[in-house]
């Protein structure tokens, strides 16, 4: 068998308790559970660590598996259930003696019907906290309170001090005279049938036209120091060296990755840097050089403090003891997949007709002869790109071991841990795989992944990458030099797949525009700089083309890569 080495990576798991609405409408707002209780109703859940948590570590003075401060109430949009959830938002509700009011709620929280809720002599002082002290008088509560509680996601808290950050401006500029789909909204009229009259509606309508567009091409990604790389991968329990990382601090969310910034900076003669409240950094002190994009309190910062923004920004991190907090990092290649499964989006955007079938299909009536679909010689490009599918499920199915192995999802024959009884058996005594029931289960398993072919679940060249900006103009913004950056227009850098011409896909797909036919590319200066990019799913993309908005602004998000097709 193929040997893989697994990583285990030991995380503490919380238990918090989420609630829905129902069962506190059910108990009048006064809900009493006992610890059984909470395990038979399923309501005590499992919490990665977070910011937050951190911070309730620190108020307690101590650790403790079980966080009574805060309850997940789940209360998704209900007419039935709406004014008990506008009356729990303002009075807050009672558990087991306590009493918890509303503390706020993630964006991703937000989309799942969940409102954080804190116990109320609490409230004050973590409030304070999740501020950095900074009052708000006037806002727009959403987007304040999205970035208020990025510190309640999930991530692994990195050990010591926050490192030496430099936030520069964001860069903007403008691509002249692009040819683009946009939404255009007319207003128009039709007859009311109960009435007669004549009334208008609007009507939003996709157009195709030139425009000038307006590109940040570092939207979302900053760098770091390999020694940041270094600190992150020990504190997750990396194998390998980590170049990129989602961070998280409180106000500050994006993705960073390695770059030798120092050493570039040396040989363009830079010393020093201005950050964006106007002050000189000495490069050979800085650990990460981030943007406004990615700190989400800039403005509010700003706005209270002026120019002194940032070092008051510091002094709040500094005094309630926080700590850098990673939630993603980059992969290896030998923890991946080199094959990745496409999905319809994906096929109903490509050129995928097969000639052949075509014109017969067009000529059936004049020409009278059978169309044999499965004659080698008739394949269209979707039975090309589907081969590799087809073959590995007929090896399953004609008993080849290793390709079963394979199929279950068996990477080492050693360290495996199986995920159930019939896995167990094969791993005991590969016999078993003659079992009238073990045959049964691999059918069952097999029929479930070719009727997912059939809506396009099928394997391709390509894996899901992270996508980050030019780092060679991000540098140069930041050091005050005209950007030119490494790429040009139309090219992509990434060591996981094939130099040449490659299709990058925005995940999730929604508009055929997302497809980018792009050059992946290798070049003097990424040789020279970016060679840590091997073997890792992290790609750098150019600064000169519609790439970024085209995919949804990518940002940090994922963008799967693969050959070109036909």
């Amino acid at each position: 068998m193929i040997k893989r080495k697994v990583q285990n990576i030991n995380k503490t798991l919380y238990q918090l308790i989420k609630i829905p609405i129902k069962e506190i409408i059910k108990q009048k707002y006064n809900v009493k559970l006992s610890k059984d209780e909470e395990l038979q109703k399923d309501y005590l859940i499992a919490q990665q660590d977070s910011l937050l948590l951190d911070q309730l570590r620190q108020i307690r003075g101590k650790d403790s598996i079980r966080i009574n401060e805060l309850i997940l109430v789940e209360a998704k949009k209900n007419k039935n259930t709406k004014e008990a959830t506008e009356y729990i938002l303002r009075n807050g509700f009672d558990y087991n003696g306590a009493h918890y009011v509303r503390f706020g709620k993630s964006s991703s929280q937000g989309k799942a019907g969940i409102t954080v809720f804190c116990n109320e002599t609490l409230y004050n002082e973590l409030t304070k906290r999740t501020q950095l002290d900074v009052e708000i008088d006037k806002c727009v509560i959403s987007k304040y309170e999205n970035q208020r509680c990025l510190i309640f996601s999930t991530c692994t808290i990195i050990d010591g001090n926050v490192p030496n950050i430099v936030v520069v401006d964001e860069f903007t500029k403008i691509i002249p005279h692009q040819k683009i789909r946009y939404v255009v909204q007319n207003k128009k009229n039709f007859i009311d049938k109960n009435t007669g009259e004549v009334k208008q509606y609007n009507n939003r309508e996709i157009k195709d036209g030139f425009h000038d567009i307006s590109l940040s091409p570092f939207d979302g990604s900053g760098c770091h120091t390999h020694e940041i790389s270094e600190r992150i991968s020990k504190s997750v329990g990396l194998d390998y060296t980590a170049i990129g990382a989602q961070i998280r601090l409180p106000f500050f969310k994006g993705y960073s990755v390695e770059v030798p910034f120092k050493e570039i900076y040396k040989e363009m003669g830079i010393s020093q840097i201005k950050d964006a409240f106007g002050k000189w950094h000495n490069v050979e002190d800085i650990d990460c050089i981030w943007n406004t994009s990615m700190f989400k309190g800039y403005k509010i910062f700003k706005q209270k403090y002026g120019d002194e923004g940032w070092n008051e920004y510091l002094k709040a991190i500094h005094k309630y003891n926080y700590k850098l907090g990673v939630s993603k990092y980059s992969h290896h290649i030998k923890n991946l997949n080199l094959k990745t499964r496409m999905n319809f989006q994906y096929l109903q955007c490509l050129d995928l007709w097969n000639p052949k079938y075509v014109s017969w299909f067009e000529n059936r009536n004049k020409d009278k002869g059978y169309y044999d679909i499965l004659d080698s010689n008739n394949d269209g490009k979707i039975i090309q790109l589907a081969k590799y599918s087809t073959n590995l499920y007929e090896k399953v199915i004609k008993g080849d071991k290793f390709y079963t192995y394979k199929f279950l999802g068996v990477n080492d024959t050693d360290e495996y841990s199986a995920s159930g009884n019939y896995e167990k058996a094969i791993l005991i005594n590969d016999v078993m795989l003659k079992d009238p029931a073990i045959k049964k289960f691999l059918y069952r398993k097999l029929k479930k992944r070719i009727n997912q072919m059939k809506f396009g679940k099928i394997y391709v060249s390509g894996l899901y990458n992270t996508c980050v900006g030019d780092m060679i103009g991000y540098l140069q913004y930041a050091a005050g030099l005209k950007p030119t950056g490494c790429l040009n227009a139309s090219e992509f850098y990434c060591k996981t797949v094939p130099q040449g011409n490659i299709l990058s896909f925005r995940s999730p797909l929604v508009c055929p525009s997302e497809v980018n036919d792009v050059k992946n590319v290798d070049n003097d200066i990424t040789k020279k700089w970016f060679k840590h990019f091997e073997d890792q799913d992290v790609v750098m993309i150019n600064m000169y083309d519609l790439s970024m908005p085209r995919q949804g602004g990518i940002k940090w998000c994922l963008s799967s890569l693969l050959e070109t097709l036909g």
